[in-house]
């Protein structure tokens, strides 16, 4: 059954650094995927990065830094009505930069309204604490992870896409790859949908089985 993917990220880069190669996995099993960039500056090879990994971009008009929390809801809003995904990837809840928590907050809060599935992802620089409970093998689509951000080094200046952005993408999927057991990995906490929110589900030890 093909369904429908809403990634929904602060800024161009953070859909590739926490959910490239995870794209590129669910673009080969034919499910489709939208990637959205709140903030529309920085977009400099955006489009072409996104349709390298198989997924649609699209992008508002916020700028780094200034999002308006009232207005992005209700955009955002407009859009999941619209798209109507079944699953919904957006930043982890606690982080450094304004823009990443401000995001989390109200697509967390409109996915959890619509009752779609939701799975939080990790920007390395920024995210505190990261927890994850999944994790998607993309050993066969790290190269195209790569070269998708390739594709928008001329958004950024030299000295952040060199020592913070392409850092990134890198070394942490290798890392988690070590983690859970495959060359390269990108790890999501999952949230499930609306309901149960209890965050202690499915966590009941089958005693027989230790």
């Amino acid at each position: 059954m093909v369904k429908k993917i809403l990634i929904v990220a602060a800024h161009s880069d953070d859909p590739i650094i926490g959910v490239g190669g995870t794209i590129v996995e669910l673009s080969k099993l034919g499910h489709r995927v939208l990637a959205l960039s709140v903030c529309g500056d920085r977009i400099d090879g955006y489009s072409e990065a996104m349709r390298l990994l198989g997924a649609q971009a699209e992008h508002l008009d916020f700028s780094y830094g200034q999002i308006e929390e009232e207005r992005f809801s209700e955009e955002l809003e407009k859009l999941m009505k619209a798209f109507d995904p079944d699953v919904v990837f957006t930043h982890w809840q606690s982080e450094i930069l304004y823009d990443h928590e401000v995001v989390s907050k109200h697509t967390i809060k409109l996915a959890r309204k619509f009752e779609k599935q939701i799975y939080l992802f990790e920007i390395p620089a920024s995210s505190l604490d990261f927890q994850f409970d999944v994790a998607v093998d993309v050993s066969d689509s790290y190269e195209f992870k790569k070269r998708s951000i390739e594709l928008m080094k001329n958004a950024f200046e030299k000295e952040v896409f060199e020592k913070e952005i392409m850092p990134s993408i890198v070394f942490p999927a290798g890392f988690r790859g070590i983690q859970v057991g495959c060359a390269y990995a990108e790890v999501f906490k999952h949230l499930g949908s609306r309901f149960p929110l209890s965050p202690y589900r499915n966590k009941l030890i089958d005693l027989k089985r230790l």
